[in-house]
């Protein structure tokens, strides 16, 4: 376990109240996958986007451990787990390796949540375990659509990706302002911690394979893996999207999208949040998780 992403993951969780989570590595079927544990009842997994860690949800863990056992995983390749091998389809990989790594934990049914490229290998994860997820929340997803913004594009170019990953603490915090939260900063302790945090574990993947999981999900064109209306038609759970009003990273009609192809989905536009609410709104989000998780199956 590197020392400095465990420090930075520990520095975050406490701002969060966060700091008894569980921190547990499960083997799974082709690599080990780590995730943070807290709380009791019944299982809520959080999946994060495409940068840090399981600690992304350090401002939801406690809140939502008072009515779930809740285990957030590092996403393959991210934090402390084995990475998968970054090729298309990734989120169908990642979705493969978490499947088994359910099954590991005993875990038949779960309520499940993924924001930007987590929810897309929640979706994905649905897809292969139709009667394991009771409810599914999405808080902009990706693979709802193609386009993404000229940022994503040009990181995925092979000239100009590794240059563009290396990490660094300006180019993240200006990352973070400008394109993952609505402009507005976090207040200065939890953006210090943030940044540690997702510099920390871009550092422990490393830029080159950072840099092909990038190639492996887009292109010029855009996002490589989305899914078809005829795919989400077939989503079974009942489906909360969520989308940012001033999302910087995919655009609004990508839920929009969502929400009129998934048979059970409702869509909530969180007023003023951007591509990040679980950084930027947590209270906003909690008051749509914690109801929509507690109705049940």
């Amino acid at each position: 376990m590197s020392a400095q992403l465990g420090r930075a993951a520990a520095r975050l969780l406490a701002l969060g109240g966060a700091d008894a989570a569980a921190s547990r590595t499960t083997a799974a079927r082709g690599g080990q996958v780590h995730h943070r544990e807290l709380g009791a009842g019944p299982p809520l997994v959080l999946l994060h986007g495409a940068a840090g860690g399981g600690a992304n949800w350090y401002r939801l863990l406690r809140p939502l451990a008072t009515c779930f056992r809740v285990l957030a995983p590092d996403l393959p390749g991210f934090g402390f787990s084995d990475p998968v091998e970054p090729a298309p389809p990734l989120a169908g990989r990642m979705a493969d390796r978490l499947a088994d790594w359910l099954d590991a934990l005993g875990l038949a049914r779960v309520g499940l949540a993924g924001t930007s490229f987590g929810g897309l290998v929640a979706l994905r994860l649905a897809q292969r375990r139709p009667r394991g997820v009771s409810r599914l929340a999405l808080l902009g997803a990706a693979g709802l659509g193609r386009d993404v913004t000229r940022l994503l594009r040009l990181a995925a170019l092979p000239g100009v990706g590794p240059a563009a990953l290396r990490p660094s603490r300006r180019a993240t915090r200006q990352l973070l302002r400008r394109r993952l939260t609505a402009g507005t900063p976090l207040e200065p302790e939890h953006e210090s911690a943030l940044v540690d945090y997702l510099v920390s574990s871009a550092a422990a993947t490393g830029t080159a394979l950072l840099a092909r999981g990038v190639r492996a999900s887009l292109s010029w064109r855009g996002q490589r893996e989305v899914l078809s209306d005829a795919e989400l038609a077939a989503v079974a759970p009942p489906t909360l999207v969520v989308w940012g009003e001033r999302d910087r990273m995919l655009p609004r009609a990508h839920g929009e999208r969502a929400a009129s192809c998934i048979p059970r989905a409702v869509l909530c536009v969180l007023p003023g949040a951007g591509h990040s609410p679980n950084w930027e709104a947590p209270d906003v989000l909690l008051g749509l998780l914690l109801p929509f998780f507690s109705e049940g199956g």
